[in-house]
């Protein structure tokens, strides 16, 4: 069976073995390209800076030597979860954290944590653990819009 193939130029249609007609004419078709200003994705570029800082965030949890004691691989698990649903992690020190949210946290479990922080920020709080480095994780939904969620530096 003989197979049909198009030209772009000549707009002619050939067939290996028999000979067809010729269209002739020419086929130009011309492209316009828009240009937009790049403060236009200036949201896009947030959330993906936030999408890749929060994989980055887990990934330092169970990368480099030595054994894993932030995570379980079911915990790790469901903090990529986390982030596949919308979710951001930040990551603040033991300093930051205590500053952010008061003294008494120099030593509390993540359950006590998280559940002071859904008191104070509603649901969008998902989840509270301790992190690899004496670093505390937060994960959280990037409408929370009041300190120090808005002004986080994700590089």
């Amino acid at each position: 069976m003989p197979t049909t193939r198009r030209t772009w130029k000549s707009g002619t249609r050939r067939s290996t073995g028999k000979q067809t007609k010729s269209y002739g004419h020419t086929t130009t078709r011309s492209f316009t390209a828009t240009s937009y200003s790049p403060n236009k994705y200036s949201n896009y570029k947030k959330e993906l800076q936030a999408k890749i800082g929060s994989y980055r965030t887990i990934n330092q949890q169970f990368a480099g030597t030595g054994k894993v004691t932030a995570f379980s691989p079911a915990g790790a698990n469901k903090w990529i979860k986390y982030v596949n649903q919308g979710a951001w992690v930040y990551k603040f020190n033991t300093t930051q954290f205590t500053r952010l949210w008061g003294q008494n946290w120099n030593s509390p479990s993540p359950t006590a944590a998280c559940r002071f922080l859904q008191k104070k920020y509603g649901t969008s709080i998902k989840a509270v653990t301790r992190g690899k480095g004496n670093n505390w994780l937060v994960a959280a939904m990037p409408r929370i819009s009041s300190h120090p969620f808005s002004n986080y530096n994700w590089k």
